[in-house]
């Protein structure tokens, strides 16, 4: 069993884990220029960690935030869930507005059960997204998600991916793209330039991007 303990050791000291410093790049991105969005046009049908039905038409009932990782990752998984937990304890009463998934990259290993008890460690909003394979690769493919299983020898195996939150309005576009670096702070990103602003800022804008 993977204990928050185990992890929050596993990312310590390259995580704050109290302590989130965001950085918003793209300034056109909180405005929602329309040439930006990329609608998400695509049957999928997969399950949650609770092992009801997940479909495309989830990501129409409110805005959504996706990550794509693996209970078996070491590092950059962990520590993305965690800067998401301390994301959603920022956003305060506005939390509930968005929905939150982890969508495996390891459907082989990654069971709804699984799924569940390594989410238990972080925040309870973030719901676990598991399922065949095929059905999986329509929801990678639909927003540009790099996932490539890598073979370590003797039966075992890790998974090379995207290491981003892809950005869902509700109207099931993609709209940007969240990332961290260095563990330590959040990056939005879109087609235009660069502007540095406060996590104050960042909040709101994706208040104002999101809801």
């Amino acid at each position: 069993m993977i204990t928050k303990h185990i992890l929050l050791k596993r990312i310590l000291p390259s995580i704050l884990v109290t302590t989130v410093v965001l950085v918003f790049i793209g300034y056109n991105f909180a405005n929602k220029k329309p040439n930006t969005a990329q609608q998400i046009q695509v049957n999928f049908n997969l399950e949650d960690m609770n092992g009801n039905q997940f479909n495309q038409k989830h990501l129409k009932q409110k805005p959504s935030l996706l990550f794509f990782g693996f209970t078996h990752c070491p590092d950059v998984c962990p520590a993305s869930l965690q800067l998401l937990t301390n994301l959603i304890e920022d956003l305060g009463t506005d939390a509930d507005k968005i929905n939150y998934y982890f969508v495996t990259a390891d459907p082989e290993r990654d069971t709804a059960k699984v799924l569940k008890q390594y989410l238990s460690s972080f925040n309870q909003r973030i719901l676990g997204i598991t399922g065949k394979e095929d059905e999986l690769k329509k929801l990678y493919n639909a927003l540009d998600v790099y996932i490539q299983k890598v073979d370590l020898g003797k039966g075992n195996y890790t998974i090379d991916h995207t290491a981003s939150f892809m950005v869902i309005n509700k109207d099931a576009e993609k709209v940007g793209t969240m990332m961290h670096e260095g563990f330590s702070k959040f990056i939005v990103i879109d087609n235009y330039g660069k502007i540095q602003i406060s996590k104050d800022d960042v909040i709101k804008n994706l208040k104002k991007l999101l809801l």
